[in-house]
């Protein structure tokens, strides 16, 4: 009999509620973002620390922390670090973009991670890839270059290094959620997740220090969009597919990403009436395609590893 992909502690219905949930959460983190006036590394420091702040406040109150004393956490401290430096690092290169190229093209490149993922598994964990997810990439890289094509010809070298901020947050990503696929089951995800954000909250704050950059702002409005960055994309975002990576397989939380792009985008369109030009559109689509591709054959090599009698999974 076929081992469930799924926690049998968790429901389909449960698990597709949360994805929703995590999707449309995740599709406010670019719009909230824009609509701020803070440079993007401030933006990112309150981000995180009111987000630390939030999930310390149910752990505390879900009595989680006492899991800090299980030598699991205390070993695994300097993967925590580690983990919580690139989320820094991915929300700083991505937000950045944000401001430099269009919402559509920032968030469908740093959305790609999947591609990354499936590249650093061939180079870290010996994991080969297999036909179809070599094509997948191929037509996601093919569809960057097609967008950035765009970009360059449209508005220039500023919208490129945007595109290129995106891609680099991309690769930040996957190497986030590859972490939490290996350590997010060892502890509460009140307790992950608080250490994690904590940790990139203080990495963020020691690189606006040498660049002179002031994080400490209380004006009102900019106060409401980090909280509202902490509590959608952030609690609702991030820490759910964090605690769906306890549930199921990494490539079901990593299908989230084909949602994010086009959500995002339609928010743009209709808030900032940003609409992207033909060659953007084309890039876009072409991206999502390779990326499809690479997740659907991840999902067929993750079934036919759970049940190797099942035939129907691709070569």
């Amino acid at each position: 009999m076929a081992e469930s992909l799924i926690d049998e502690s968790s429901s389909k219905t449960q698990i597709i509620l949360l994805l929703i949930l995590s999707v449309s959460m995740l599709s406010s983190a670019s719009i909230l973002i824009r609509l701020s006036t803070s440079p993007p590394l401030v933006i990112v420091f309150w981000r995180t620390l009111y987000g630390a702040i939030l999930m310390a406040s149910i752990g505390a109150v879900r009595r989680d922390f006492s899991a800090l004393r299980k030598p699991v956490v205390k070993q695994n401290w300097h993967w925590l670090v580690a983990i919580g430096i690139t989320l820094s690092l991915h929300f700083s290169t991505w937000f950045q973009s944000l401001f430099m190229t269009t919402v559509a093209a920032s968030v469908v490149l740093v959305d790609s991670s999947p591609i990354f993922t499936a590249i650093l598994s061939t180079i870290i964990l010996g994991e080969a890839l297999r036909r179809r997810s070599w094509i997948g990439v191929i037509i996601a890289v093919v569809g960057a270059v097609i967008l950035a094509w765009g970009d360059f010809g449209g508005s220039g070298i500023l919208a490129l290094t945007g595109d290129l901020l995106a891609i680099t947050g991309a690769l930040f990503l996957a190497l986030y959620f590859i972490g939490g696929r290996r350590f997010a089951k060892e502890m509460p995800i009140t307790v992950y997740t608080t250490v994690i954000y904590l940790v990139a909250a203080i990495t963020t704050l020691g690189i606006c220090i040498p660049l002179n950059l002031n994080v400490l702002v209380f004006e009102p409005n900019e106060v409401l969009i980090f909280l509202a960055l902490a509590i959608f994309p952030t609690v609702l975002g991030h820490s759910i597919n964090n605690y769906l990576l306890t549930k199921v397989p990494a490539y079901v939380v990593s299908s989230a990403v084909l949602g994010e792009p086009i959500g995002a985008a339609i928010l743009a369109a209709i808030i900032f009436i940003e609409i992207p030009g033909f060659a953007i559109v084309i890039g876009f689509i072409v991206i999502l395609i390779g990326v499809a591709i690479v997740l659907a054959d991840v999902a067929s090599k993750e079934r036919s590893r759970v049940s190797p009698f099942d035939n129907t999974n691709g070569s």
